[in-house]
């Protein structure tokens, strides 16, 4: 497995590169960002020693959702390829269990946030303030309700 040192400030991955492998933090810190670079930049998290990223590109062979910059000097990371994550299987176990835990809290996390998002739609198209609303984003946060309704009437809980 490749190993590679960033300094601070150095920029690991970019939102939307293709990307081939995932990282796992040896040391340091990272930050993960959408937009960087630009006006409308947002920081989503801060992955410390032992976490991982770019799992979603290595499975999906889909392009970089966000942009990761090295928060420390120094910070070391083991990069991890297709071949890599597949002898993990055989030889690590223990490393893919932790790598879908780290999955499993980041998927509870998002279906806890969108949940709210749904709930707070809700409350907004059934408390009308007498403004009219613009219809096509009436319809849209109309269907966002039917779906989080129905979601709902299933049972699932996620948190």
């Amino acid at each position: 497995m490749k190993q590679i040192a960033f300094k601070k400030d150095d920029v690991i991955c970019r939102q939307g590169e293709i990307g081939a492998c995932m990282y796992c933090i040896r040391s340091g810190s990272v930050a993960v960002y959408t937009n960087y670079g630009t006006d409308r930049v947002r920081k989503l998290a801060e992955l410390k020693e032992g976490e991982f990223f770019g799992e979603m590109e290595l499975i999906e062979n889909e392009p970089r959702s966000a942009t990761v910059v090295a928060l420390t000097d120094g910070t070391l990371l083991d990069e991890i390829t297709e071949n890599t994550f597949l002898d993990y299987f055989e030889q690590d176990p223990v490393k893919v269990f932790m790598i879908l835990q780290q999955l499993s809290q980041r998927l509870r996390k998002t279906t806890k946030d969108y949940l709210e998002v749904c709930h707070a739609i809700c409350d907004v198209t059934e408390q009308p303030d007498g403004v009219p609303m613009d219809p096509e984003l009436q319809a849209r946060l109309l269907a966002i309700q039917n779906e989080y309704m129905m979601f709902n009437m299933s049972g699932l809980r996620f948190y």
